[in-house]
Order: structure tokens, then C-alpha cells, then sequence
């Protein structure tokens, strides 16, 4: 959708983000984001110095829109939570998946809860090591799920149940959910026997 002509809102990077999220976090340009805001694209590197800069902001400001767990919840389950986050933010937000897979740089909000997260996971018993490792395979490994999800091609009716209740979409996205829940098991049951 774009502004109608007139005077340009007052520019500021939480607004280009957001402009940038709205545009598409995977797909937008420099140019489309402009155009978004009825702004010139030059005008736009006065608060960002580059596409990848604005990739960073846009993320940033959908990971703090999304609700966290708490860093004290028990070690499986804070492993779970916070995939589903990462999940929920993935379909609020159509292309942070992919957008955060080719991101030179982690958000800043991820980087925070994954700090909080690690110092959890360590006073639950784990070495700092596994710790990290964890809380990095729960977020890749629902940002891989839900980039695969979306980037494959529909099923055909063949592949579906004959359940009328389940639509094409649907199977899909069950399959993708349960790969994701299947490999996050095997994860966390070899992560038990690491425990100290």
C-alpha cells in the first residue's frame, strides 16, 4: 500500500523497520520501503547505513514483539518454549524465517534471551557448552522448520489423508510440525544424559 502524496511522517529507524516488516523481511528493498513511506530511498540511509543494517532493525523489532519464556522455567520445557516463540514469530511475521537464516548478524533482543537462557540451562546442570549449543539448536532448528515449511511446494491431494476434515495445507503443516517436534525430542533426550 502506498502513502498518498503529501508530507512524509517524520523518519526515524523504528519506523523504517517496521515499514521494512510490513514490506515483506525477506523480500523488501531499499526503494520498496521508500516508496512505503513516500520517502525518497536516499533520504533513508540518514538512519540506516544499508539493506543488511535495516534487515537487523526489522528483526530486532519483530523479536521484541514476541513473547519469551521466562529463563526460570525447567530446562525441557524452556528448550520447547522457546521454539514455540520462535514458531509464533515466524507466522506473525511472514519471512523472519528466512530473513533471520541469512541475517549477517543475530538480533540483539535473540542475543539478550539467549544469554539468559545459557545462565539458565547451566544452574539447571549444564556445561556452558551444552548450554549454548542448546538454546542455539531450539531457535535454528525452528527457524529451519518453518523456512522448509513454507518454502516447499503444496502437497498434492494424493499425499493427503482422505479425512475431509484435513485441507492440503493442513498436512503439510502437520508434517513440518511433527518433523520439528521429532527432532527436538531426539535433541532433548541426548541432552538428559549430558546433564552433570
Amino acid at each position: 500500500m502506498q502513502r498518498k502524496p503529501g508530507r512524509p511522517r517524520a523518519l526515524t529507524v523504528d519506523v523504517i523497520a517496521q515499514a521494512a516488516l510490513d514490506d515483506g523481511v525477506d523480500t523488501f528493498s531499499m526503494p520498496s520501503v521508500a516508496r512505503r513511506l513516500g520517502v525518497a530511498h536516499s533520504g533513508l540511509y540518514r538512519y540506516v547505513t544499508d539493506r543488511d543494517d535495516l534487515m537487523v532493525e526489522a528483526l530486532t523489532r519483530a523479536y521484541a514483539a514476541a513473547t519469551w519464556p521466562d529463563a526460570d522455567l525447567p530446562w525441557e520445557e524452556l528448550l520447547r518454549e522457546i521454539g514455540n516463540t520462535i514458531w509464533r514469530a515466524c507466522d506473525e511475521f511472514p519471512g523472519l524465517d528466512r530473513a533471520s537464516q541469512h541475517s549477517r548478524k543475530l538480533s540483539p533482543v535473540v542475543l539478550r534471551h539467549m544469554e539468559d537462557y545459557v545462565s539458565s540451562l547451566q544452574a539447571q546442570g549444564f556445561l556452558a557448552e551444552d548450554a549454548a549449543v542448546a538454546v542455539e539448536f531450539a531457535i535454528f532448528l525452528a527457524l529451519d522448520c518453518s523456512s522448509q515449511m513454507h518454502r516447499l511446494d503444496q502437497p498434492t491431494e494424493a499425499d493427503c489423508p482422505t479425512s475431509p476434515a484435513l485441507t492440503v495445507d493442513d498436512v503439510d503443516e502437520v508434517r513440518h510440525c511433527e518433523l520439528y517436534a521429532r527432532k527436538l525430542d531426539i535433541v532433548l533426550a541426548g541432552l538428559a544424559a549430558r546433564r552433570i
